[in-house]
This record gives C-alpha cells, sequence and structure tokens, in this order.
C-alpha cells in the first residue's frame, strides 16, 4: 500500500520551533510528500532567487510557523515547466520575489532543507497574459480612455484602446470609438486581476454601405473656384464635407436646367450626387451639383 504524507503534520515537530521573522502576505501551505520522494506544495512564497535565476529559495507557512524550501527549476539540466496563473507561459525570469507559487517535483538529497527538483512550476501571482479579443463596445469612459465590451472567452471587461485604431483604410483615435462600434480584432495583455485588457493593436468594422453613392442635400458654405474641377465646402446637417466635383460635373439650377458655379453664392442650398471617400469620412466624390435658391 502506498501512503501519501500531509507535510503540515510532518514535519510538525519541527515547524513549531521556526519563527518567521519577516511577514509574507499568503495564505496557508498545502503539502505532500509520497514515500517515494514525490513533491507537491500550493502557496509556496518565493523570498529570494539565486544569482542565475533559475534556483527559488521560499517558504511554506502556516501563520507565523514556516519552513525553508529551496526549488531548482533546471534539475538534472531539464527545465521545469513554468506556468502564469491561468496557464500562459513563462520562464524563470518571470518569477519575482514575494510571488506564490504552485511546485511539483521530487525531494533532491543530501541537503540539510527541503531541496526540490521541480518538474512543474505555476506561479499564482502572474496573472497579466498575451491575449487577442473580439466583440461589441457596450459602453465607453472618456475621461479614463477605456470602452467596456463582452468578449466571448473573458466575458465582459475593461479595454484600454490604442492610439491608432484600424477601421476600413482609416487609421482613427479612441476619441471617434461609439457604444455599438464592432472590434473585428484586438491584440494585447489581459490583467486577471483587474479584467482589464490593454491593446496595443485594434480594428473596427467599418460598414460599406457608408460609401454607397447618395444624393446629399445642405448649404454652401465656400466655393473654391467658378471653373470646373473644384472643390466646395457644404453643410449637411451639422457636418462641413470637402466637396471634389470633377471636370465633367453636371451643374444644374433648381428646374434642372443647365447652370454655371458662378451663378453659385454661400448660403445657397444645394443638393449633389456623390460618395464618400474610404481614407476620409469629411470628403467627397461629386459628379452632380444643383442649386435649390435659384
Amino acid at each position: 500500500m502506498t501512503h501519501v504524507f500531509y507535510f503540515a503534520g510532518f514535519f510538525l515537530a519541527l515547524a513549531m520551533c521556526v519563527q518567521a521573522p519577516v511577514a509574507y502576505a499568503a495564505p496557508a501551505s498545502e503539502v505532500h510528500i509520497t514515500p517515494d520522494g514525490k513533491f507537491t506544495a500550493k502557496n509556496v512564497v518565493v523570498t529570494q532567487k539565486s544569482e542565475n535565476g533559475t534556483t527559488f529559495f521560499g517558504r511554506i507557512t502556516w501563520g507565523n510557523v514556516f519552513l525553508r524550501v529551496t526549488v531548482l527549476t533546471t534539475p538534472n539540466n531539464v527545465l521545469a515547466k513554468i506556468t502564469k496563473n491561468n496557464g500562459g507561459a513563462a520562464t524563470y525570469a518571470d518569477v519575482k520575489e514575494g510571488d506564490i507559487l504552485s511546485v511539483e517535483g521530487t525531494l533532491t538529497p543530501g541537503a540539510d532543507s527541503l531541496l526540490i527538483g521541480a518538474t512543474s512550476v505555476i506561479d499564482y501571482s502572474l496573472n497579466v497574459e498575451g491575449k487577442d479579443i473580439a466583440g461589441t463596445i457596450k459602453s465607453l469612459n472618456r475621461e479614463l480612455n477605456t470602452i467596456t465590451l463582452t468578449d466571448k472567452k473573458l466575458g465582459v471587461i475593461k479595454v484600454v484602446p490604442p492610439y491608432n485604431i484600424q477601421k476600413g483604410v482609416r487609421i482613427i483615435t479612441a476619441s471617434e470609438l461609439a457604444a455599438g462600434d464592432k472590434v473585428l480584432s484586438a491584440s494585447g495583455t489581459f490583467d486577471y486581476s483587474t479584467k482589464t485588457f490593454t491593446a496595443t493593436t485594434m480594428e473596427i468594422y467599418q460598414d460599406k454601405a457608408v460609401f454607397n453613392p447618395k444624393n446629399f442635400e445642405g448649404k454652401l458654405k465656400s466655393l473654391s473656384g467658378t471653373t470646373l474641377p473644384t472643390t466646395a465646402v457644404i453643410t449637411v446637417g451639422k457636418v462641413d464635407y470637402t466637396v471634389y466635383f470633377a471636370a465633367n460635373t453636371t451643374v444644374m439650377s433648381k428646374n434642372k436646367s443647365a447652370s454655371t458655379l458662378a451663378r453659385y453664392t454661400v448660403g445657397d442650398s444645394v443638393r449633389f450626387y456623390g460618395s464618400i471617400r474610404p481614407a476620409n469620412l469629411s470628403e467627397i466624390d461629386s459628379d452632380s451639383l444643383r442649386n435649390l435658391s435659384f
């Protein structure tokens, strides 16, 4: 029959004699050792690292009672598997003093303290991992420059967007985002402890129907010239569009008879047919202009 010794009782006589001089905020440790030397422990606090970083000196604790443990991450030159709290890959360089670990391995003979040849190490303190997300923006906080969206895997999360955001062929900023926008993809890091995703890249869905040709109607704000080709600034609703009229643009009066740009004046009501430029939503290419004021 194979027996499993529970470490809290197995070393109780020794542990009760040792008092921790430094307090570490960690839950009580849970340790198991089998008769063949297999070792598992949860809540091992790292107190120091070796000069090359591959060996962790730590403590297993119960209140103010502790025992020292040394964790070798490269026993027999075989690197232990080291992972973050939520499964992401890590290295011994990522582990810091004060981190809390789960350790699996075997006891190594010839030491006056617990010397563990580790096969697996989980660092409970490493909660930031690289991720890719997607979802629909639920809300925005302009003051904090954050958005909230629902990701299929991570659920409802807070997102810190990057400075440059791809939307169609344009580069926009976070100030141009709106609730309901679809985040096609975003890459960055996710902090599981705060449920905050910090994006380094982000792509927003651009509805291509916006660029379909259609009629626009507004007020002529300025006209750069009276011969074609030329440009004009026309206010449609609350938006000032720069409209580019080609050399073959049809210029008309109210009754659709032929007219000239020389008859157009600032403040005239006009209607034009054209399509918004994908690279700039405030620019329109048009080949038809009609003055509704005369």
